[in-house]
């Protein structure tokens, strides 16, 4: 029998990446807008926003996004319905990077409008991710992203 002890030392060193640095909602209490982070496109699709998007009921979900680009970073958003409203409401999402109060570079032919967004009538909590190309393989930090919806 062989009995051995292995000791080392294990030394941690945190590295602290602050590549996004917030995001700025202003909407009319009609939508929660939760922001999901970056991430890097792994395939080359057509974009599928159109004019008009209409939510179904609790837990019918939609997917937008922009063309995307295999290898561009993107950003994820996602919309939440707080209302029981049909009325029609717009979303406009800017992107910005680099340093300053707004950020030196607008990034993906910013601002990108989502069309008109119409709730089903009744209470839901329906979704709508939107995955937005940056159209940019390298990103200057902080990112910053602003969200209106009227």
């Amino acid at each position: 029998m062989v009995v051995g002890v292995l000791a080392a030392t294990i030394t941690v060193t945190p590295n602290n990446f602050t590549g996004e640095s917030g995001t700025y909602h202003n909407t009319t209490g009609t939508f929660t807008v939760s922001d999901k982070g970056l991430d890097v496109a792994a395939n080359t699709v057509a974009s599928n926003i159109t004019t008009a998007v209409t939510l179904g009921a609790n837990g019918t979900n939609k997917v937008l996004n922009t063309a995307m680009t295999a290898g561009d970073w993107m950003e994820t958003l996602t919309f939440t319905d707080t209302a029981s409203d049909a009325t029609g409401h717009v979303a406009t999402i800017t992107i910005r990077s680099g340093t300053g109060p707004q950020g030196q570079t607008t990034l993906a032919s910013s601002p990108i409008t989502l069309g008109t967004i119409t709730g089903p009538g009744s209470a839901s909590t329906g979704t709508i991710t939107v995955y937005i190309d940056l159209g940019v393989t390298s990103l200057s930090t902080p990112v910053t992203v602003y969200v209106s919806v009227t």
